[in-house]
């Protein structure tokens, strides 16, 4: 399966890969404006908030593996503020707030790697023995780079313990950090039962 790494992905983006040996990372992609390559969906006391990276729009090149964040913004400070006030009173940000804070202090000069980095580690913390090799071939994409895209219709999957759930109701298929800061060591089982 050949995947585009995303700005912590939607749920229905792991479970489409949860039963995989390996996939492979395409690199010579271009850069799809609206999609969840620099964004991500949290739920707020508020309802959903979108997370958006800041890009440098290059007209010239236009690779994915090209595309540089604009770190000029405070982008990380408000991201972070936001998945600190989202999650603080969840069961398990406590525990894995430190695992996520270095992505929100460090600059990094191109979106993909963030991703890539961002990704290995969530698969690591998820326990997601999936192997990550690279592919440079964009025809051996499959269907989950359309998970990708912001503007399609959200799945519904079974509920789950959510902080404002009594607020807003049941929010699906949100990012998987809505996932890991409620349910934990929890969340490799709950994305191999949906």
């Amino acid at each position: 399966m050949v995947i585009v790494p995303g700005y912590l992905p939607p749920i229905s983006f792991f479970k489409k890969i949860i039963n995989s040996e390996s996939i492979y990372l395409c690199k010579s992609t271009s850069y799809q404006k609206q999609t969840y390559r620099n964004r991500c969906i949290i739920s707020t006391s508020n309802g959903i908030q979108k997370l958006t990276i800041p890009i440098k729009h290059n007209l010239k090149n236009k690779s994915y593996t090209n595309t540089q964040i604009y770190n000029e913004s405070n982008w990380q400070k408000n991201h972070w503020r936001a998945i600190k006030s989202a999650y603080n009173s969840s069961p398990f940000f406590e525990y894995y707030v430190d695992d996520f804070y270095p992505f929100y202090k460090k600059k990094y000069k191109f979106l993909y790697d963030y991703n890539y980095e961002m990704l290995t580690h969530i698969f690591k913390l998820t326990e997601l023995n999936i192997i990550i090799k690279n592919s440079g071939k964009t025809s051996d994409y499959t269907e989950i780079n359309e998970l990708l895209n912001p503007k399609r219709e959200r799945e519904e999957f079974k509920s789950y313990s959510q902080v404002f759930v009594n607020k807003n109701g049941f929010q699906s298929d949100l990012s998987i950090v809505d996932l890991i800061f409620n349910l934990g060591p929890e969340t490799n089982e709950y994305l191999n039962s949906i």
